[in-house]
């Protein structure tokens, strides 16, 4: 990798900087006491569990001079009713208490990290943040540190509703079902005016309500974007991954939808295609027509097995590969990727069958045009 021109490897060490500037400024976070205090708060929760975030402040000048019996405050602290019953405490060198209130935090994750590094920003405060798992994130100076991805107990919990990459195959028959819906099939679909304006520049003397209801499968023109970013959308708010679009194979090749697992280890991806008729990008003709063969089988199933011996000469942890197939042809067909012969797929190829499977094609109808 030409690291000279990589300006997101620039970004990168610039950031490395600022963060290396911050946290020696004025050394608070450096200090023994600094590390104690987090230590202990962290070692609190454990013993004291909590399902609420509980935010901590004090002072630098304080905590630059922690009482050296922390250890022992530290529990009386976790114990008092004032701590438990409050969101937000305000603590001293000796870890007294003498401030406290009960103001609920940010349910939005984003916002609720803004919110804790603006109390944190020009007041020679630090805030520590306790998780309930006991991770601490922190706070000094309008900076935000620490390993916690989490500030509120709403975006926790529906993370923990998400669902794991080996439950992709139920999240995408969900998806299925999703595609019925009006607001999200009229995506894909050339719009009743549009479809008006074609009769006309056409010539076509048909009622309007009838050329409509004839050409309401045509699609967009290049619908495979649209389809592809409205499938992995979904996927990001519904799993627990990492997800990525479009990434390049070392041939050059561009795989439509990668996904990892929450570890970056497994690595799954999906290759998008479309069967049906699009307008052309004019907007004057229909542009592309697909059929099952040989757009599907054999040529996309030969596509996808590339990608996983790609994959697997990249030394990747190839999982699954998948072939999405949405279906917009105007009648009820067949499956796209029924009467595949073997003899169709090439000799090297067919070693790489097992980490590939063809999902029922996902039927798209434009039910009712808008």
């Amino acid at each position: 990798m030409n690291f000279t021109n990589n300006d997101e490897f620039k970004n990168l060490l610039r950031m490395k900087q600022i963060d290396i500037q911050q946290r020696t400024s004025d050394g608070i976070q450096e200090t023994a006491q600094f590390q104690r205090m987090k230590a202990l708060l962290s070692i609190g929760r454990m013993k004291y569990e909590e399902t609420d975030y509980r935010l901590v402040i004090i002072a630098k000048e304080n905590l630059k001079h922690l009482a050296e019996n922390a250890n022992i405050l530290i529990e009386q602290l976790f114990q008092t009713s004032t701590f438990i019953t409050n969101r937000t405490i305000v603590v001293d060198s000796e870890l007294q208490i003498v401030n406290a209130n009960n103001d609920p935090f940010p349910e939005d994750n984003n916002e609720a990290r803004r919110f804790f590094t603006s109390v944190s920003k020009g007041s020679n405060l630090v805030c520590f943040l306790i998780d309930p798992d006991s991770t601490i994130n922190y706070f000094i100076d309008g900076n935000e540190y620490g390993d916690g991805i989490f500030y509120s107990n709403s975006s926790r919990k529906a993370y923990e509703k998400l669902k794991t990459i080996d439950k992709l195959e139920e999240v995408l028959e969900d998806y299925r079902n999703v595609l019925t819906h009006q607001d999200t099939y009229v995506k894909f679909f050339v719009p009743k005016s549009q479809l008006l304006a074609l009769k006309t520049l056409k010539g076509i003397e048909s009622s309007d309500k009838n050329f409509i209801q004839e050409n309401k499968h045509l699609l967009r023109n290049r619908p495979e974007e649209c389809l592809r970013e409205d499938i992995r959308n979904y996927i990001k708010k519904h799993m627990k991954v990492v997800v990525h679009r479009e990434l390049m194979l070392e041939d050059l090749d561009r795989l439509d939808i990668e996904l990892f697992d929450e570890t970056g280890r497994d690595l799954y991806f999906l290759e998008i295609k479309w069967v049906g008729n699009s307008i052309h990008a004019n907007g004057d003709d229909i542009g592309t027509t697909y059929n099952a063969r040989p757009r599907i089988v054999p040529d996309a199933i030969i596509q996808v097995l590339k990608y996983i011996r790609q994959l697997s000469i990249e030394k990747e942890n190839i999982k699954q590969g998948y072939l999405i197939v949405f279906d917009a042809r105007k009648t009820n067909m067949p499956d796209t990727g029924t009467n595949l012969n073997m003899k169709e797929i090439p000799d090297d190829l067919r070693e790489y069958i097992h980490r590939f499977k063809k999902l029922n094609d996902f039927r798209v109808v434009n039910i009712n045009p808008r």
